[in-house]
């Protein structure tokens, strides 16, 4: 596995510290009991490690059937400022709705996995206003070469650039450079070693870089809010 992406791990790290800069310090945490809640909520508490502070309300819920009516009831009891979500888009969605409807105001903030127009269109009037971590600049950031040139292709296509899609293309442009450095007859026992070559390999304003002991690839991790207009702002 290698990775052209933060991982889930940086990314709580990260939602979790800025919360904190801002002075939000009653923070709750829920999470799909699965193992990629579990991935996130290991970044989660190294964000609050770094922060002095503690979840005010730490909760998991079934993944396939969630139960959130005594969750909201824990986040408004204890009069969360924010709720850190580690699940998927469905879920996310279905618990924001009984926060919600439990009386709670608290800002909702989720992972880049949910970095999608359905997920956008799924919250309906409640998109506005949540805080979605990305691991890659914004896609509509022409200062990025990235961007730009994922921008380019696009229009081209007639089609817009999602966070998913610049994603997508970035681990494609790593592919291809695997594949150039595997040479003329690439196999699998050749791409591996190709890729663990690759020390600051730059894909457009970000680099990449790999070893025989790391994987990660890339530590880039922001922020972004679901404007009014359902688009991703940072």
């Amino acid at each position: 596995m290698f990775n052209v992406r933060a991982t889930y791990q940086r990314e709580a790290e990260r939602a979790v510290t800025h919360l904190a800069s801002l002075g939000i310090n009653r923070i709750a945490v829920v999470l799909a009991d699965d193992s990629f809640g579990a991935d996130g909520l290991a970044g989660a508490k190294q964000g609050f490690e770094q922060a002095k502070l503690e979840p005010v309300v730490l909760e998991k819920v079934d993944r396939a059937k969630p139960d959130f009516a005594p969750v909201a009831a824990k986040i408004v009891k204890e009069k969360a400022q924010a709720v850190l979500m580690l699940a998927s888009g469905n879920t996310v969605v279905e618990g924001y709705n009984a926060f919600r409807k439990a009386g709670s105001a608290a800002q909702l903030v989720t992972l880049s996995n949910n970095a999608s127009a359905g997920f956008v269109k799924s919250l309906g009037d409640n998109a506005r206003g949540v805080i979605v971590t990305q691991v890659y600049p914004s896609e509509r950031a022409g200062s990025s070469p990235l961007v730009r040139e994922a921008l380019d292709l696009a229009k081209a296509k007639g089609k817009d650039v999602s966070p998913a899609m610049l994603e997508g293309y970035a681990a494609a442009k790593v592919l291809v450079e695997a594949l150039r450095r595997a040479g003329p007859k690439p196999t699998r026992d050749k791409i591996g070693p190709a890729l663990e070559s690759m020390q600051k390999f730059d894909i457009g304003g970000l680099e990449i870089s790999y070893s025989p002991d790391d994987h990660s690839g890339l530590d880039f991790a922001d922020l972004s809010i679901i404007g009014t207009d359902g688009k991703f702002r940072r």
